[in-house]
């Protein structure tokens, strides 16, 4: 439980303030949005993503791992689609936006162990 709370907070940080600096094509209106879009990360990290990582399995070997990150691309739109206030206007922006809570994820999980 402490990593999941640990893991919302980072994600929260990255989303509300990295981001929308950094890329462009990513906006946050209201700081509700970015807490709601890193609860909802983090349960999409802890719940979804490993049953996604089953079932696309064999996708991932044949494409040396490239598919894993097309999916997290795509679960980062589809977050930013439920959540008003939190928007992607591209493609190019999700994908960024994917690869930076990537590597936050990635730091955070390495912290926390």
């Amino acid at each position: 439980m402490k990593k999941f709370i640990l893991q919302v907070i980072g994600l929260g940080l990255v989303v509300y303030y990295v981001l929308p600096s950094i890329i462009t094509g990513i906006s946050i209106s209201e700081p509700q949005a970015a807490i709601i879009a890193a609860v909802l990360f983090a349960v999409i990290n802890f719940a979804v993503k490993p049953i996604l990582k089953i079932i696309t399995l064999p996708l991932n070997i044949l494409s040396f791992g490239l598919f894993g990150l097309l999916v997290n691309v795509l679960l980062f739109w589809f977050v930013a689609s439920l959540i008003t206030g939190f928007t992607v206007s591209t493609f190019i922006a999700a994908f960024w936006g994917a690869l930076a809570l990537t590597v936050a994820n990635w730091l955070l999980d390495k912290l926390t162990s």
